[in-house]
């Protein structure tokens, strides 16, 4: 991506064919920017591309199954309850999570949806390991459920940091990387930028203040969209003011340098 001659962004796509653009949107994870994307290093200042840089992905591992019906709704004769739950647990899985689509329908389990250091203990495994090392630690929760007797089809597995176009799962937000924070979150107002540096946002979970929940990267993109629109010469209505109309005031506070 590069300032083309005629002042809009040149954007090669796959097929090596050039398109051109007034405005880009990147939602993509900020490290992708320096990896898969090729991005010319003045659209964007130093101390922005400190920030995206310096962004903290955290590892996380999924391992799904498909199983022939939802057993888990069997109900446990002697406790009278069904005979699985949603599992939280200190064991290998952390998370388990069951979804079924109706009582003779198949269903599918996520059997391990872990982070950080649970995620690095899965990493080296192909899939059926995975799933062998998770059967084994929920055999030890439900030792009178026999899960592995219901699995139908090819189990699914899913490392987001071993993935070249995600590189972690979401942003962990550290300890002192709250200017970095600042920096991405409040970029989408452009008024004070240079104008080489205007006309190309960012959104998502990676430029939230509150990572890992989808409400933060739904408000970057609103705060985008009105940066777009003021972009193109747009406004809010005096009664709805958008966020950057009110940036101002409820900004967040930035820290000396």
């Amino acid at each position: 991506m590069f300032r083309a001659d005629d002042g809009r962004f040149g954007v090669v796509d796959h097929t090596g064919e050039e398109r051109r653009y007034d405005a880009v949107l990147a939602t993509c994870q900020s490290w992708l920017l320096t990896t898969q994307v090729e991005v010319e290093e003045e659209l964007l200042s130093q101390d922005l591309w400190m920030a995206l840089d310096r962004t903290r992905y955290m590892q996380s591992a999924k391992t799904f199954v498909m199983v022939d019906r939802p057993f888990w709704r069997d109900v446990d004769p002697e406790t009278g309850r069904e005979a699985m739950s949603m599992t939280l647990t200190d064991r290998l899985t952390r998370g388990t999570y069951l979804f079924d689509d109706g009582p003779d329908r198949p269903g599918v389990i996520c059997l391990s949806y872990s982070w950080m250091s649970d995620a690095l203990k899965m990493l080296p495994h192909p899939v059926q390991r995975r799933v062998d090392l998770a059967l084994d630690a929920l055999s030890r929760i439900y030792p009178d459920v026999d899960i592995r007797s219901h699995v139908v089809g090819e189990p699914i597995t899913v490392s987001w940091e071993n993935d070249p176009y995600f590189l972690g799962a979401f942003k962990g937000a550290l300890p002192g990387h709250y200017r970095y924070n600042e920096r991405m979150y409040s970029h989408f107002v452009q008024r004070d930028l240079p104008e080489s540096e205007r006309g190309i946002f960012l959104a998502g979970d990676d430029i939230s203040f509150t990572p890992a929940w989808a409400e933060g990267a739904v408000q970057t993109a609103l705060n985008a969209v009105w940066g777009i629109m003021t972009h193109f010469g747009g406004r809010s209505a005096p009664e709805n003011p958008g966020p950057g109309d009110v940036f101002d005031e409820l900004r967040p506070v930035r820290l000396p340098d």
